[in-house]
């Protein structure tokens, strides 16, 4: 038994019959309160009935009625405005700092067996989610409702290293979005050297050479530390030259080359390949395009993201070796995950900073237009019947799993909350 479960009840009301306290009166649950995931009381703002007497207040959930003393909750004085003690097991009286006794409640022998039975099969569940088994391919499971709200958690994730990123770089907005968007580029496997990358990198510089692809990539490419070495080709020698020129006018620091990843990796997606797109989406939008990005619509600015490698690199994946030509665009695949993880994460931190919820609502709207992400995780939720027809959908699946199914969080899941009470 543990506090999660006794939580799920209260919250659900799946209790058999009536519920008696301590002190021989009939407990009415008019309200159970809001949930509180943070320190203090487990729910907040319940309404009750003992007896005749109406009691709005804090709930406190415990497996022993002992933990109250364990916790140290009679030194706080925030578990005074307790109303009621629910546990499990009533091990100890328990009294608030002026004496009065806590009401309490014991709900042992007070639920249905078979909700616990199903709870202890998916915590000791060991397949890709929990509940795997018992899902229902025809079965909605009221998801439709709830992928909004989880779309936005994921959004509200994805903000915390964006937060770290302004803040280092001294709340700069132009900064910030340029150093994010880099990372983007970089998508799973190079994030952080394209961070790295881009923080080497001045903003500012950036902007003074934006109106050549050339002077970008002698940039970039020095910068990302792969200039370091002799060449055959006649455009990495001159890629050299003019980095050596600019990296002794701006007094520059390259980072390692020896942080970019290639193995593994489709040529296509080289960061090689890639470096070389940033610079043209660099130039393309004359590193103005924190203002274009605020100010345009999602359509519009969408556009910026359709770019080209330069032309050296339609014969070539690495410095100095020769392939069969190929124009190296950005494939829609990974143009939707910039979006997604580059241009929406971003939007989203703006509007909160900004105090915008239309701006963060925006986000929602733009993820239901673009198609959803094919991957082995939103693979495996389509055979099991769930949505993937669009990114908000594909995002509220990839939260979903990530810190709920994995997390084992299924009394927090309203998936898992229909499972356990039979309603399937």
């Amino acid at each position: 038994m543990n506090e999660a479960f006794l939580s799920y009840l209260w919250n659900y009301r799946h209790f058999n019959g009536d519920l008696i306290t301590e002190s021989g009166d009939l407990l009415i649950i008019m309200n159970p309160g809001v949930q509180n995931t943070d320190s203090g009381p487990d729910f907040f703002n319940a309404r009750i009935r003992i007896g005749a007497t109406t009691w709005a207040g804090n709930v406190e959930i415990h497996v022993h009625a002992s933990d109250w003393y364990q916790h140290g909750h009679h030194n706080d004085g925030e578990y005074d405005h307790v109303i009621l003690h629910l546990v499990y097991e009533a091990d100890r009286q328990v009294f608030h700092q002026n004496g009065e006794p806590v009401q309490t409640v014991v709900v042992k022998n007070q639920f249905p067996d078979w909700i616990y039975d199903r709870y202890q099969m998916l915590m000791q569940n060991q397949q890709w989610i929990p509940c795997m088994n018992q899902l229902l391919p025809s079965a909605d499971y009221g998801f439709n409702q709830w992928a909004p709200a989880l779309a936005l958690e994921r959004m509200e994730y994805k903000t915390n290293s964006i937060r770290q990123l302004f803040t280092s770089c001294g709340s700069n907005w132009e900064e910030a979005f340029y150093w994010h968007m880099a990372s983007s580029f970089g998508f799973k496997i190079n994030a952080l050297p394209f961070e790295l990358l881009a923080k080497s990198l001045p903003i500012k510089i950036v902007r003074q050479h934006s109106g050549s692809i050339f002077q970008m990539e002698a940039l970039l490419f020095g910068q990302a530390g792969m200039l370091d070495r002799e060449f055959t080709d006649s455009y990495p020698k001159k890629l050299q030259q003019e980095y050596h020129f600019l990296r002794s006018k701006y007094e520059l620091n390259p980072i390692s080359g020896s942080l970019w990843k290639f193995l593994r990796l489709r040529p296509s997606n080289f960061p090689t390949i890639r470096i070389s797109q940033l610079a043209g989406f660099l130039c393309q939008t004359r590193a103005m395009f924190f203002n274009l990005f605020v100010n345009e619509s999602f359509q519009k600015t969408m556009d910026i993201f359709k770019i080209t490698a330069s032309d050296y690199w339609n014969t070539r994946y690495v410095f100095d070796k020769p392939a069969v030509h190929q124009q190296k665009t950005m494939g829609f695949s990974c143009l939707r995950l910039l979006i997604i993880n580059g241009l929406a994460s971003f939007y989203f931190f703006y509007g909160l900073e900004k105090g915008n919820p239309e701006m963060c609502e925006g986000v929602l709207e733009l993820l239901e237009q673009i198609g959803g992400e094919a991957n082995v995780h939103t693979d495996r939720w389509s055979k099991a019947g769930f949505p993937v027809d669009n990114a908000m959908q594909t995002q509220a699946l990839l939260h979903l799993k990530q810190f709920y199914c994995d997390k084992k969080r299924c009394l927090d899941c309203r998936i898992g909350s229909r499972l356990l009470a039979g309603n399937d």
